[in-house]
């Protein structure tokens, strides 16, 4: 590990990431990325909100800590124990970040079109796309918009990723490790068996971890305006 991937573990440690500073959003941003990361630094990091892979007999179980709800229409129930996986935290902090952006439902965004973005998140849509999840769900419903570089991410961005081995996780991406000018680290908040939940985690970037060609970044744009940035 270099010496600057070590100094940035023991800030998250220290619970560096928590209180990471952000640029404070206005209606001129092009995205929800403030709130979203005011929404994450809300979520305790002491393994209160565990980490739970439905068996079979849970396949009606949705991920998520607490009920969503959007627009007086519940989109999941919440787990009673405040456990969660990494799909279902991630469509959790999307909408509440979505709504506090607001102040409420956001003009144009439905509690339809919500409903399908979890199925995307979830790989689960008609549809169809298996891999690029949580940035399809944004780009495809028009809420959000594709980071095509990784240098280009900005913490409170949202990332779907697969490892070498195959497996795969939804994260809100928080920053990059490097080593000189090669990325060689991802560091992010989510739901993860590592971290007894929700908390920070760092995951390494190579043949015996991420895939690098397999990181899909997408940022949520500011409900209240089109792409132009013009009011809806």
């Amino acid at each position: 590990m270099t010496r600057r991937g070590a100094a940035l573990l023991g800030w998250i440690a220290a619970g560096g990431c928590a209180a990471a500073p952000v640029t404070p959003a206005t209606r001129s941003d092009p995205g929800l990325n403030a709130w979203v990361l005011e929404v994450v630094r809300g979520y305790p990091t002491d393994g209160s909100h565990g980490y739970h892979w439905p068996n079979a007999a849970e396949s009606d179980w949705e991920g998520t800590t607490r009920p969503v709800e959007y627009g007086g229409r519940a989109l999941t129930q919440g787990d009673p124990e405040r456990r969660s996986y990494c799909c279902g935290l991630t469509f959790e902090v999307y909408v509440r970040a979505l709504v506090l952006a607001g102040g409420g439902p956001a003009p144009g965004v439905t509690a339809d079109a919500l409903h399908e973005l979890r199925l995307r998140f979830f790989g689960d849509s008609d549809a169809g796309e298996r891999r690029r999840l949580v940035q399809f769900g944004l780009t495809s419903l028009g809420l959000g918009v594709a980071v095509e570089r990784l240098e280009d991410a900005r913490a409170g961005d949202f990332v779907q990723f697969w490892r070498h081995s195959g497996s795969g996780h939804q994260a809100v991406f928080v920053n990059w490790v490097w080593d000189g000018e090669q990325i060689v680290g991802l560091t992010y908040w989510s739901s993860q068996p590592s971290t007894r939940g929700i908390g920070y985690r760092t995951e390494w970037i190579g043949p015996a971890g991420v895939d690098p060609a397999a990181i899909h970044l997408a940022r949520a744009d500011w409900p209240l305006r089109d792409r132009a940035g013009t009011e809806r």
